[in-house]
């Protein structure tokens, strides 16, 4: 639940959305009808503006803990533009819908499509928050130094994030005996949660000093994102990430790459801040690596041509990248004119420079998702990097202002801000299975009515692949019941009564292949 509704935000700061209200979807109820795989979703809805509106309709398989599934075969009054009124309805055909389970939460959602300022969002940034955070963050925190400071700073974050209301999980692992653990916040997003949008950075230091450029202003950087973002509600799923062990060798990121992504999930993109507050105005303060000039020319002119001032963030993207690096730019352009950009797009995943490889994007990039490293340069630029003089009071906090206004300005554009209102209603479907390349190259497809079932089993098939034999076992493969079928013949009866409840398997045999499914029989 977000704390402040959108209506809310209109009337404390733009007089010309003052009277808005968001939508309504009211007396929402929905009929199945199994023989035609169909269901009809029939609602109202309440606009205080009479505005057009955009329906969406969302699946969620787990009871309304998430919304991931966007279901096809729509018709009706889904999309845009569609108007206030009784009477709406949306038919879902559910026909090659595939899923294990048959018990789901259907979403309408109605968009008024009012505009969210980001503008505004971006103005939020508190530079009071991100020093009195920095007071808590700074200070020696590492695995093998400073481990109950790196304790108290997971622990400060993690209470941060959901006490904003983010769904807050820690991603425990171990790494050469190391427990550590990754903290993860989520915004879902409220029509396509499955599309997410990533902010983060490490929180761990190394032993030899406080960590405060490196990596305290990226972690005060996330949570004041957190903090404005959470506000609001998207279309798309933003994250909040402090990833542990980047230190040990990008460790954390790693393991939420590979094990911390749900099935159905997609990132869209990442946003990584690495060192994020160091600034200078002083000539020759900012140096690069061997090479630099070669492979990024203009940024290295744009840079000489203002004798060499440590005075920009550099946006790093790799080639696949681009389209998100041409996002932030412009957004820093829009939103934020007094922070100087300079981007820079590496080949492939920068194996050839390998300095642009020195955070948890790299990883995010190794796995074919768009990221950037948001960075003031490390050593090129900050000579306090990993001493213990990387202290707050060397940072610029305005400058690590601008580079959150920036950052949250373009995750909420990418996320797409929502003015929305919202109905649910839950549905068993039966089992619709996945088809099957049958023999012959046909599909074949098989339905189980009811499932779970009690006394009577409906199974219907389309004929196409011809099923010859049909058959019903007990989880331990025990055979209960066989029959030959007619090859004209598209669905058969079987009396469940006489079988005590459990689960079962129930086969479907033809010329040179068989499809099973999972049969709940319940009393």
């Amino acid at each position: 639940m977000k704390k402040w509704f959108i209506p809310a935000f209109f009337a404390l700061c733009t007089p010309a959305f003052a009277q808005n209200t968001a939508p309504l979807v009211t007396n929402l109820t929905a009929l199945t009808d199994t023989l035609n795989n169909t269901v009809t979703l029939n609602f109202d809805l309440v606009d205080g503006e009479s505005d057009s509106l955009e329906v969406f309709l969302t699946v969620s398989d787990d009871m309304g803990a998430s919304y991931m599934i966007q279901p096809a075969g729509l018709s009706g009054n889904v999309g845009f533009p569609q108007f206030t009124g009784t009477g709406k309805q949306i038919v879902w055909n559910y026909t090659g819908f595939t899923n294990p389970l048959n018990q789901f939460r259907l979403k309408v959602v109605a968009n008024d499509r009012k505009h969210v300022p980001i503008q505004y969002m971006a103005d939020q940034v508190d530079t009071l928050r991100l020093l009195h955070d920095m007071s808590l963050i700074e200070g020696v925190r590492s695995h093998t130094a400073g481990a109950a400071h790196l304790q108290n700073v997971s622990d400060t974050i993690y209470n941060r994030f959901s006490g904003l209301g983010l769904q807050t999980a820690l991603q425990s692992f171990t790494y050469s005996g190391i427990s550590a653990g990754n903290i993860i916040g989520k915004s879902a997003g409220i029509t396509h949660e499955s599309e997410v949008y990533i902010i983060d950075g490490h929180f761990d230091g190394v032993p030899a000093g406080p960590a405060a450029d490196d990596n305290a202003s990226a972690v005060i950087g996330v949570l004041e994102a957190a903090r404005i973002l959470s506000q609001y509600n998207f279309k798309k799923t933003l994250r909040f990430i402090a990833f542990d062990l980047e230190e040990a060798g990008l460790i954390g990121s790693a393991e939420y790459v590979n094990n911390g992504l749900l099935p159905r999930e997609q990132v869209k993109g990442v946003l990584n801040f690495e060192m994020i507050g160091y600034y200078s105005e002083r000539n020759n303060s900012q140096t690069f690596p061997l090479g630099f000039g070669l492979l990024f020319p203009a940024a290295e002119t744009a840079v000489a041509a203002d004798t060499f001032k440590g005075n920009f963030i550099t946006n790093v993207a790799n080639t696949a990248s681009s389209p998100l690096r041409q996002k932030f730019d412009q957004c820093a352009a829009a939103y934020v004119p007094a922070l100087r950009v300079i981007s820079i797009e590496a080949p492939g995943n920068s194996e050839i420079a390998p300095d642009l490889r020195r955070s948890d994007h790299a990883v995010f990039w190794d796995k074919g998702y768009q990221a950037l490293m948001l960075t003031d340069g490390a050593n090129f630029r900050n000579h306090n990097y990993h001493t213990a003089n990387d202290v707050s009071d060397s940072l610029n906090f305005e400058f690590i202002a601008n580079v959150v206004k920036a950052t949250l300005a373009t995750a909420a554009e990418l996320a797409e801000p929502i003015s929305y209102g919202e109905a649910t209603v839950d549905v068993t479907l039966p089992d619709v299975t996945s088809s099957l390349q049958a023999y012959g190259g046909k599909e074949f497809l098989m339905q189980l009515i009811p499932n779970p079932a009690d006394d009577k089993l409906s199974v219907r098939w389309n004929t196409a692949a011809e099923p010859q034999t049909i058959r019903l076992s007990d989880a331990s493969g025990r055979m209960l019941y066989q029959s030959g079928l007619s090859t004209s013949a598209a669905q058969h009866h079987i009396q469940t009564g006489a079988f005590p409840a459990g689960m079962y398997i129930l086969t479907l045999q033809g010329k040179g292949w068989e499809k099973s499914e999972k049969l709940l029989i319940q009393r």
